[in-house]
């Protein structure tokens, strides 16, 4: 007995389908504009795709242009000079540290602190930006609220181009402080550094791990230890 209304309504479903006209679909652009009378009946692909933050720069320029037309881009520039001009210069404290021309790179603090002007021009450039490329303060503040997720958070500050520009640099200029600060106490103390140093350019405070331990390891003591150890004897 119990098949039986299974069987009707399966024949009555059958009867309905055939009245269901059949829908031809004209192609349509994966551009077509949203109009109020499609929005919310529109298929996501054939909606235009937002365009990122990131993608849509004040300007779009291989890093060879900004850097021969330095003012096209004031903010662009300063993150490729801090990008691409210390790398060179990298090789010199992993391969030849102990060169004369490395020490007269590195053991002066200007070159570090040129960079760190770089770095500032970008960050004053960056409060002059129009909205779409400059990270609102108030997301930026989210970074420390307990209540908001931080990562998410983040990634939602590295959409807007002025906040990348500035990130990025600050990151490069850092690890190369700590990098020239590793292998000046490989100098000062007779410790070998390179593998420390090529870490740090890498991944950063790794690298500063690797030196401590190099340290201890060769029985050196830390470089605090050491610091403190000759201004008690002195």
């Amino acid at each position: 007995a119990s098949e039986v209304p299974f069987t009707m309504m399966l024949l009555l479903l059958t009867q309905a389908a055939s009245f269901v006209p059949s829908c031809s679909f004209a192609p349509t652009s994966s551009f077509a504009p949203i109009t109020s009378a499609t929005r919310g009946h529109t298929s996501p692909h054939l909606v235009r795709p937002m365009v990122s933050r990131v993608a849509q720069p004040p300007s779009m320029l291989d890093a060879a242009t900004v850097l021969t037309s330095p003012l096209l881009d004031p903010i662009a520039t300063g993150f490729e000079l801090v990008t691409l001009v210390p790398q060179p210069f990298w090789l010199l404290l992993i391969l030849l540290p102990n060169w004369k021309v490395t020490r007269a790179v590195f053991e002066p603090i200007w070159p570090l602190a040129i960079l760190g002007l770089v770095h500032f021009g970008i960050v004053v450039l960056s409060t002059q930006g129009a909205p779409e490329v400059t990270a609102p303060l108030d997301l930026f503040n989210k970074l420390f609220d307990v209540r908001e997720d931080g990562l998410k958070t983040y990634l939602e500050l590295g959409s807007y181009r002025n906040f990348a520009a500035e990130e990025w640099t600050h990151v490069l200029i850092w690890d190369l402080f700590v990098g020239r600060y590793i292998w000046l106490d490989g100098r000062r103390r007779g410790i070998f550094t390179p593998h420390s140093v090529l870490l740090t350019n890498l991944i950063g405070p790794p690298g500063l791990i690797v030196h401590l331990i190099t340290c201890l390891v060769l029985g050196k003591g830390l470089p605090d230890d050491a610091e403190g150890s000759r201004a008690a004897a002195a």
